[in-house]
């Protein structure tokens, strides 16, 4: 979305795949008008202030319980930020939320989704949606090598931000994400658990899972909870811990360290992988480095 520079303290921002997160602060009060927002999504997510805007003919008093949603090819935009305005600003790929969309219905001819102009981020998924994004932007504020940079860390979580926003966003597919799937066979499970445990290293994600399996992302999802009592994601993890566990095992404690290990196979946070290893394992990390 356009922004005039003079208006404009700060801008940081990162793309995390097709998802694109910047933090904006107006110095000045800023109006804009346009034709169009351009061909993403955006979503302006208010930390402090709030702002009035006009798309698709709706006028919107936007806040940091009510962001509102900006779809392509809706039209003329306007809008007009307070001084001291500061927001998160979040654009979504159009083909990557499209794809998405079609792999969370199981349905590759799924026809283009419709958005309400404004979402809930009160409670609920909305509120998920928008503690995560919170999150990452404060991982963007620690330091230009954070994890966001690590495929192993990036690949789902980009996923996980465009799953999220479908999930959070009413839209006109809303009542079929929310009806119940049945199942997949066994041999999908078992196909996955293959691709996991060939190379659980990769950047794979829940999507990528299904697709190699040949179904949905959430019909997937339901078959791994009822005949193994966890998501796919987790039989990730888990398969991650046991390589974490073995690397740990073998290596020297004079060169490698458990937080190295532990970045490598995709665990952010050293306390949650210390735990969890002690957890699984009977002791904890640095105990199974030395020996």
């Amino acid at each position: 979305m356009p922004q005039d520079e003079v208006t404009v303290s700060t801008y940081r921002f990162t793309d995390i795949g097709p998802v694109h997160i910047g933090e904006v602060v107006f110095q000045g009060e800023l109006r804009l008008e346009c034709e169009d927002i351009g061909t993403g999504f955006y979503v302006q997510l208010p930390i402090s202030g709030r702002f009035e805007s006009r798309h698709r003919g709706v006028d919107m008093l936007v806040n940091r319980t009510s962001p509102a949603v900006y779809q392509p090819g809706g039209g003329s935009f306007s809008a007009r930020w307070q001084a001291g305005y500061r927001a998160l600003c979040i654009r979504i790929d159009a083909p990557a939320l499209e794809t998405a969309m079609a792999r969370l219905l199981g349905d590759r001819m799924v026809k283009r989704t419709s958005f309400d102009p404004v979402m809930d981020t009160s409670d609920g998924y909305g509120r998920g949606w928008a503690d995560l994004l919170y999150s990452v932007n404060r991982q963007l504020a620690t330091a230009p090598d954070n994890l966001l940079s690590q495929p192993l860390v990036a690949a789902p979580l980009a996923e996980s931000l465009v799953n999220g926003f479908l999930l959070a966003a009413p839209h006109s597919h809303t009542e079929a994400l929310t009806t119940s799937v049945a199942p997949a066979r066994p041999a999908a499970i078992r196909t996955a658990i293959d691709v996991i445990e060939a190379d659980p290293g990769a950047p794979l994600t829940l999507s990528v899972l299904a697709e190699q399996c040949g179904v949905g992302a959430r019909t997937l999802q339901k078959a791994f909870q009822h005949h193994l009592g966890v998501s796919p994601m987790q039989y990730l993890r888990d398969v991650r811990l046991r390589r974490a566990h073995e690397e740990l095992r073998a290596a020297d404690p004079y060169v490698d360290s458990v937080a190295s290990v532990a970045r490598r196979w995709g665990f952010t946070h050293q306390g949650r992988f210390a735990a969890a290893h002690e957890a699984k394992f009977g002791q904890k990390p640095l105990r199974t480095l030395r020996g």
